[in-house]
């Protein structure tokens, strides 16, 4: 036997209680991780929009896209991201190459036809949408996690309509550092 017996009892029980105690701990903190962000259906996103007064963000994407791949993987998981978008937004992923039906302003359209509809020309584009279902403008290409942060917050909070992306920055920048 490897294990000393203590007060006629083994250490392979502890040791058992443990490893299972390790397992669950990490299975739950890798289900942290994926659920950090709750993408809805465009039908959805909308109707929460309408009913909460936030907005609807479009992130138009492709399969084979290297830069969608790297917002997935260093932009998305960032904390200041998650906040911001469960701040202001429902998020909707949008296959540019996907026949698969959705429905936008209570209209069926593919995720295919809506991207051609936005004349999204390159991946990722990030399309900014208001509670009434208006296209309020869109941001093509890969964005650092500072700039992303900072674009999702002009917008959400509608400080777009009051000065532009350059001040905002500006000022959100003075903020952060009192």
């Amino acid at each position: 036997m490897f294990f000393k017996k203590r007060n006629g009892k083994g250490i392979y029980p502890v040791i058992v209680m443990l490893f299972c105690f390790f397992i669950l701990s990490n299975i739950s903190i890798a289900q942290d991780q994926k659920e950090g962000i709750k993408w809805y259906s465009m039908k959805e996103a909308q109707l929460l929009a309408k009913q909460n007064g936030k907005k609807v963000l479009a992130y138009a994407e492709a399969s084979w896209c290297v830069y969608c791949k790297k917002m997935d993987n260093e932009v998305f998981p960032k904390q200041a991201i998650i906040d911001s978008l469960n701040a202001y937004y429902y998020p909707v992923r949008i296959d540019i190459e996907s026949d698969k039906v959705m429905v936008f302003n209570e209209k069926k359209i593919t995720q295919q036809q809506f991207a051609r509809k936005l004349n999204v020309r390159a991946t990722p584009t990030t399309f900014f949408v208001d509670k009434e279902g208006n296209i309020l403008g869109g941001q093509p290409g890969f964005l650092s996690v500072q700039t992303f942060s900072n674009l999702l917050g002009f917008v959400g909070s509608g400080a777009f309509q009051k000065m532009d992306f350059k001040l905002y920055v500006q000022q959100h920048t003075k903020t952060q550092k009192k």
